[in-house]
């Protein structure tokens, strides 16, 4: 579906501003219109590709903006785009070679019920979009210029074509499923990004969208049956669309757990035709080597990070 400006556009000679995408119709031609942009725009890609297919609107409110023009622009938002409740969350994209960075800011500025100055956690940038924000914030432009930039990933998108997934085995004493409620304190207590989601935005992320759980069968009490299982390895995916949380416990590792688990949320991504990508910490040089030994391909560097005002640290607000 080609893409089209709402009917509402803003006339000729005024200044644009963001207004909201709701209609089912324009969400699909606004998602179709970002491919083109692939890589750099998979975060708003993903979002809206997960909003399409996945009922996501039951897990946040999420809200997509462009800019009220005649005139074509790349420039989308997508917010909030974590359930975390202490600072604002965000995901932008545009197209940084083509587009004025004062038309951008302006119309970053007009973004409904937001404040610049506050903290800012943004979700999956691509470098030249995180280089504009940098330069936004310190320079005033967004804000006051009062503002510093804390990294919370410095790393790579990666991407598998979901056709060519390899084949693989459950190794024996342990069966695959998905993750249950009763799964997610296990979960949290392993989680590095604990700090994004909220409880309850984590059990609906987890078990509303696709996930994958691994399961060791406890022994048996002599002759009788199985006791009952341990959840020793999960993986499910984020709202934006990548691969999140994939863990084993150190116990039950190097038993091909990990490859697995990672190969089921592939092939479930492909029955609900979504791609399967995931974002990978560019200093961790074996879950790089990792991906690409399942068949990944690196596709452009990204980043993940907080703006916060000068003076106050990360911890304040996790």
């Amino acid at each position: 579906m080609p893409w089209s400006p709402c009917r509402n556009s803003t006339p000729s000679g005024t200044m644009a501003t963001l207004r909201r995408v709701s209609a089912e119709e324009e969400l699909v031609a606004l998602r179709d219109r970002m491919t083109q942009y692939l890589p750099y725009s998979a975060g708003i890609h993903g979002f809206i590709d997960v909003m399409l297919k996945c009922q996501v609107q039951e897990i946040l409110d999420l809200k997509v903006f462009v800019p009220d023009t005649l005139q074509h622009s790349s420039l989308v938002v997508v917010t909030p785009s974590s359930s975390q409740t202490n600072m604002q969350s965000i995901t932008v994209f545009w197209d940084t070679e083509k587009e004025e960075d004062q038309d951008v800011a302006r119309m970053l500025r007009t973004l409904p019920h937001w404040d610049w100055s506050a903290p800012v956690y943004f979700r999956v940038s691509p470098v030249d979009v995180y280089n504009k924000f940098q330069q936004y914030m310190k320079d005033g432009t967004l804000a006051t210029g009062q503002m510093w930039s804390y990294e919370v990933l410095d790393g790579h998108l990666f991407s598998m074509d979901s056709t060519k997934v390899p084949h693989f085995r459950v190794p024996e004493g342990y069966s695959i499923d998905s993750l249950r409620p009763k799964d997610i304190p296990k979960l949290v207590s392993q989680w590095k990004y604990k700090w994004t989601e909220t409880q309850r935005g984590l059990e609906s992320l987890a078990t509303k969208l696709p996930s994958a759980a691994i399961r060791s069968h406890l022994p048996k009490d002599g002759d009788g049956p199985e006791t009952g299982s341990v959840l020793v390895s999960w993986g499910f995916l984020y709202h934006i669309g990548s691969l999140g949380s994939i863990f084993t416990l150190p116990e039950h590792r190097r038993r091909g757990l990990g490859t697995a688990l990672t190969l089921t949320m592939a092939a479930r991504l492909r029955q609900k035709d979504l791609p399967v990508r995931s974002v990978v910490d560019g200093s961790n040089s074996a879950s790089i080597s990792y991906h690409r030994k399942l068949g990944f391909e690196q596709q452009c560097d990204v980043k993940i990070f907080v703006m916060l005002p000068i003076g106050k640290t990360i911890e304040d607000y996790c």
